[in-house]
């Protein structure tokens, strides 16, 4: 029997045919799994592009504007019935007020160191050096008061007294002009504004009343009315309280004026009454 010889080359041919198959066959599923992986990536993006796209765009939430505020004329329509005579009493009291500082600013009551002067003039010439020195400040009111109580004295010192009291009582009438009327203002606000108060809370209780069900909307509205009337009423009344001790204040200062001034021209006048007597 022959043998058949193959070639060494033949051999060493097979066995690297062998070896690329076994290798061929092992790595090929690893790199079909690797090629199908992108393609399932790129579907997913693809669907999640599409659900994207479909997707309805969700409603945006709807900002509520910021309410306006509340102005002066709504505050005075929820006040009610007592914001009418308070509008009143407020315009009366602005016209007494800007009428007063009106006349105090333009009227000439008395210089600065006027008494202090006037003494220098009575310790320099006496009576004569007071007149001479009153018909230097003619344009002054408290010197109208003194010379009037002068020219009337008839070198007595209690005519002089009471001419100046007479005098005196009639530019204080000047001066306080409308201040009975400010005070009346700054007391009687206050209470038109608590009147106000108790007829809102009025107004609530009987809305609480009338109601099937009690809440804060029920009762808002007389609470409102009763704070806002309240609240009105002090608005006046302050600016008319202040006003008011002010000018007063003015007025006591020039009454204390004249009755300092008037001090010094009674005494001489003493004096001479008593020079008089002592001559005699």
């Amino acid at each position: 029997m022959s043998t058949i010889r193959v070639p060494k080359l033949a051999i060493k041919l097979m066995t690297y045919s062998i070896i690329l198959s076994a290798g061929l066959y092992f790595i090929a599923p690893s790199l079909q799994s690797q090629e199908a992986q992108p393609n399932t990536t790129s579907e997913v993006s693809q669907e999640e592009g599409t659900e994207t796209a479909t997707k309805a765009p969700e409603p945006e939430e709807k900002v509520e504007a910021p309410k306006a505020k509340i102005g002066f004329v709504d505050l005075f329509v929820t006040g009610g019935w007592s914001m009418w005579p308070l509008l009143l009493a407020s315009i009366v009291a602005m016209g007494i007020i800007f009428e007063r500082m009106y006349f105090f600013f333009t009227t000439k009551l008395i210089a600065k160191g006027y008494n202090q002067d006037l003494q220098d003039a009575i310790d320099a010439g006496g009576l004569a050096g007071a007149e001479k020195y009153l018909a230097a400040s003619s344009d002054q009111r408290i010197t109208e008061v003194l010379v009037n109580g002068m020219e009337v004295s008839q070198n007595d010192p209690e005519i002089f007294s009471q001419g100046v009291e007479r005098e005196a009582g009639e530019i204080i009438t000047l001066l306080e002009k409308g201040l009975v009327v400010l005070a009346a203002v700054s007391t009687i606000a206050p209470l038109i504004g608590f009147l106000g108060t108790v007829s809102g809370m009025i107004n609530a209780f009987d809305a609480i009343a009338n109601a099937d069900q009690v809440n804060a909307k029920v009762v808002a509205g007389g609470i409102k009315e009763a704070l806002i009337t309240t609240a009105a009423g002090l608005i006046v009344a302050i600016p008319a309280m202040v006003f008011y001790q002010y000018l007063t204040s003015r007025v006591n200062a020039f009454t204390s004026e004249v009755e300092e001034a008037a001090n010094k021209i009674y005494k001489e006048y003493l004096k001479k009454k008593a020079t008089v007597k002592t001559g005699n």
